[in-house]
């Protein structure tokens, strides 16, 4: 019996869409998973830190393998600048909205703001705060 191949992966599964770095993070919870019974075994002390080892090599290769995730990086839809929006950022747009709205919301797109600076003549501004500081505080 144990000779046999394990029964292949159905096609379609959640296990298809999976980037590496989910992959990875999954491995560490299997090895958490499978850890959690032999804590307190005393005899079993070099094995379950050589297996603490493996799942925090896994958590560094998931952490790489998400910096280096091109889907990571969103782009900003209609902004005229092309400019990618990191994913975190998105993710913390998304929250303020719903904390906002308190109701079901969709962000469709994410664009810079600009704010206009009305002209500011540093010379006038200077001679402003010299008069200032030329009056007697009372």
């Amino acid at each position: 019996m144990s000779n046999e191949n394990p029964p292949p992966k159905p096609a379609g599964g959640p296990a298809d869409d999976l980037s590496p770095a989910e992959l990875s993070l999954g491995r560490v919870l299997v090895i958490i998973h499978q850890l959690l019974p032999r804590l307190a075994d005393a005899e079993s002390v070099a094995d379950v830190q050589a297996a603490f080892r493996k799942a925090a090599a896994c958590l560094e290769g998931a952490r790489q393998s998400h910096e280096n995730d091109p889907a990571r990086r969103v782009a900003t839809g209609r902004s005229g600048a092309g400019t990618p929006v990191d994913s975190e950022t998105l993710a913390i747009i998304a929250a303020a909205i719903a904390t906002v709205l308190d109701r079901p919301h969709k962000l469709v797109s994410v664009q810079p703001a600009t704010i206009p600076v009305p002209y500011l003549n540093v010379w006038a501004f200077e001679g402003r705060t010299q008069i200032f500081h030329s009056h007697k505080i009372r």
